[in-house]
């Protein structure tokens, strides 16, 4: 298994968002999550990349507890609904910045594997482009770039279709299915039915904080 997510609860005070959750992920799956807003997804996304704490259970990837190691959230990736990228720094820069600053190879490197990216994820001619200057669409791209590179076993998106068209969600489908076919996990939080209907591989449904399996 490359996820195991075994019995995590979340509160915040004495709201609880979701209690005992627990499932399991092989690398290369593609797995959406739905449910209503308010349910806890983007929580849930949160407490896998180590963003929020968990109250209880285990979160393992590849047979370590993430929360139990320093740099365990570098197993696991997150592509935000509105990308946070940082509007005053360029495509490139974007990209590199992480493991630049992590130093997790040598900046030569680095740039090879951004070049290689962006070329991989059709915005090779963008490299200085700003934020500002790319469509959704592109900018989603970059997002996604940006997480790919830290070489994540497990990557999650949330809402990556929410601001797209129909033609634009087609090609971050394609690209979706081409990370798994790579064998990265894939977690998607949407509420795009027929989004879901094209790519999950499985559909867990979370609701009164308990996650129900389609």
């Amino acid at each position: 298994m490359t996820l195991i997510v075994e019995n995590i609860s979340k509160s915040f005070g004495e709201n609880l968002v979701f209690k005992d959750v627990s499932f399991k992920m092989d690398k290369g799956e593609i797995v959406c999550i739905k449910g209503k807003s308010g349910e806890g997804k983007t929580t849930l996304l949160r407490c896998l990349n180590n963003l929020e704490e968990i109250d209880s259970g285990k979160i393992i990837i590849n047979n370590r507890e993430i929360s139990k190691v320093k740099d365990g959230k570098l197993e696991i990736g997150l592509v935000f609904q509105n990308y946070n990228l940082f509007p005053h720094m360029t495509v490139m820069d974007n990209i590199v910045l992480a493991p630049l600053y992590l130093k997790k190879s040598s900046e030569e490197d680095i740039y090879k594997r951004a070049a290689q990216l962006i070329n991989d994820l059709g915005l090779k001619g963008k490299e200085d482009f700003y934020p500002y200057q790319l469509s959704g669409g592109q900018k989603q791209r970059v997002a996604i770039a940006r997480a790919c590179i830290l070489n994540p076993s497990v990557l999650c998106f949330d809402e990556p279709t929410s601001a797209l068209d129909r033609e634009t969600i087609g090609q971050i489908s394609k690209i979706i299915e081409d990370l798994a076919n790579k064998g990265m996990a894939i977690i998607i939080v949407t509420h795009d039915n027929e989004f879901v209907d094209e790519i999950a591989h499985r559909v867990i449904e979370i609701s009164e904080g308990s996650l129900y399996e389609e």
